[in-house]
């Protein structure tokens, strides 16, 4: 796909890229709005105290650290939440404190990490902390009574003895002060005496509290140990994306959901939009594009835009599309008494309207065109150039042709012609509308009667083009009838948005394999965005002072 292609795409579906963000922020910017703001705060919790250990082994730090995520599970245990919540006296249920709670292994480590997310900041620091006191008192590697006992016994006696050690060696450093001034050989004596009983009680000393200090060392070194490292400090700032980033995020996700849905719609819709589509899929000429005009509720007559609004833009392109049509099979006007069948693939395709504005549109290049309704089931000719519709070309399949000529002429000319043939508002521009309906339109368009008739209109020299207008080519085999009768071209007219390619491939199909010639196609109702350069403005280069009377402007080429 080209790039202009995307652009058009683009163009195409805005609105709902628009519509989806817009819905998808305002969605996220209310849900944002109405939350309230949450805080978080995190408490560290080491398993094992081999941190503490010069030389730890392997085997201590790979046991702390699969105890880790069993105690990340224990701290969501009723037990201990219930535990929190008393003796917080927090004002909240262990399950709410459950869907409050967040737990986390740092990545190889034995290091806990408990999170809290409440809407007040102090409380769920506090929680947070005391979360993690309760889960060391709950958890089995816990001092059993004695064993704490026996620490404290153990710290109480190195205090004492601390207090001792340092008695003594005040006590040592006098006696060594004394003994540096002593000349009396019996105090000498004395002193040394009483330095040795002091230094043998200092060793003593020493040597007990190193015991004490074993046992605590003992106690305290446990692979199964829980200890907090980092305690829960009060958030200062709510946690959560901020409003307006929520809001352009919702916005963002909203875009891409409406640019999925219009690239699926674009994938499922399977009609023709532009003229490029319709040549690489028909392999056929495109003889013009002419945009969507009018209102729904406008009548027939209001949609002959080519000849109310001359100086229109859709004017230009019927003028176009007459060009095209004429010209391009010998780049000198139109064959010799050319015969055209307008139809469609299906019904309520502009096909009627298309073939009226196209006549018109010859009629003003100076061309005597004959414009025929041959569409016996639903005719509308008649509507749009507001003509009577009591006598038809039925009336005239009814009869056989007597060698009348176009222009009355002749000694004996056709009552039934002359009743038929009407003249329009138009210079050259004749209407045979379709008459009453008869009970059997495709074999009345496929008799001898009609060949007779379309002959006598290419013999005529007051004709120059013989324009057809035929059901759908789909629905009934009028179309088809008309054109293997009476030798004509086919031109297809498609409506842009609505015909579907499997149809329209489906119509081609029908004339190709009966051997009709196809001229072209025309693409009818074209949306302007879609249109690309063939939107150029003609207003641009049609220019009206006013001065030229109506009448003579519709006289113009």
């Amino acid at each position: 796909m080209e790039l202009i292609a995307y652009i058009q795409l683009f163009r195409k579906w805005f609105w709902l890229l628009l519509l989806g963000a817009f819905l998808a922020g305002g969605a996220a910017f209310l849900f944002r709005s109405q939350q309230a703001k949450q805080y978080q705060s995190h408490v560290t919790i080491a398993v094992g105290n081999f941190i503490d250990t010069p030389n730890p082994n392997s085997s201590e730090i790979q046991t702390g650290v699969d105890l880790a995520q069993t105690y990340a599970v224990l701290a969501t245990t009723y037990d201990v939440l219930d535990a929190t919540v008393n003796a917080g006296e927090f004002p909240i249920t262990p399950a709410e404190l459950k869907d409050a709670l967040g737990t986390r292994v740092i990545a190889d480590t034995s290091l806990l990490e408990l999170t809290i997310t409440y809407t007040d900041p102090v409380l769920a620091a506090d929680m947070a902390n005391e979360l993690a006191q309760q889960l060391i008192l709950n958890s089995p590697s816990n001092l059993t009574p004695e064993q704490q006992q026996q620490l404290d016994l153990a710290t109480t006696e190195i205090q004492r003895l601390n207090q001792e050690l340092e008695q003594a060696r005040l006590q040592l450093r006098d006696i060594d002060a004394n003994l540096a001034i002593e000349t009396d050989p019996a105090e000498i004596d004395r002193l040394t005496e009483q330095r040795n009983t002091l230094t043998g009680q200092i060793n003593e000393k020493s040597a007990t509290i190193a015991d004490f200090s074993s046992t605590i060392t003992t106690l305290q070194r446990r692979t199964n140990s829980l200890d907090i490292v980092e305690r829960a400090r009060i958030p200062t700032a709510p946690t959560g994306a901020s409003i307006v980033s929520t809001t352009l995020l919702g916005a963002m996700v909203g875009i891409a959901l409406a640019g999925g849905i219009a690239l699926l719609i674009e994938y499922l819709d399977d009609t023709v939009k532009t003229s490029e589509e319709a040549v690489q899929m028909l392999e056929l000429p495109v003889l013009g594009a002419i945009t969507r005009f009018g209102k729904p509720r406008d009548t027939y007559r209001q949609r002959l835009i080519t000849q109310h609004e001359p100086g229109s833009h859709v004017s230009e392109q019927y003028r176009s599309l007459r060009t095209n049509l004429m010209f391009a099979s010998n780049g000198h006007g139109p064959k010799e008494k050319d015969v055209l069948v307008v139809t469609s693939p299906g019904p309520s395709e502009g096909k009627s309207v298309t073939a009226a504005n196209l006549a018109v549109a010859m009629a003003m290049a100076g061309w005597r065109i004959l414009l025929v309704d041959a569409d016996l089931r639903r005719p509308r000719v008649h509507d749009l150039f507001g003509l009577d519709n009591s006598c038809g070309l039925s009336t005239l399949l009814s009869a056989e042709p007597s060698g009348m000529h176009m222009n009355g002429s002749s000694p004996d000319p056709d009552p039934d012609l002359l009743s038929c043939l009407q003249d329009t508002d138009i210079p050259g521009l004749r209407v045979i509308t379709s008459g009453y309906i008869p009970l059997n339109p495709t074999e009345v368009l496929g008799s001898a009667v009609m060949k007779r008739w379309v002959q006598e209109f290419r013999s005529s020299a007051n004709i120059d083009v013989v324009l057809f207008d035929t059901p759908p080519a789909l629905v009934v085999a009028d179309s088809s009838v008309l054109c293997s009768a009476v030798d004509a071209s086919v031109v297809l007219v498609i409506e842009a948005g609505q015909s579907r390619r499997g149809a329209v491939l489906r119509a081609r199909d029908q004339f190709v394999q009966l051997g009709i010639d196809i001229r072209g196609i025309i693409l009818n109702a074209v949306s302007p965005k879609d249109q690309g350069s063939y939107g150029y403005g003609y207003g641009y280069y049609y220019y009206d002072d006013g001065k030229v009377p109506p009448k003579e402007r519709l006289k113009r080429p």
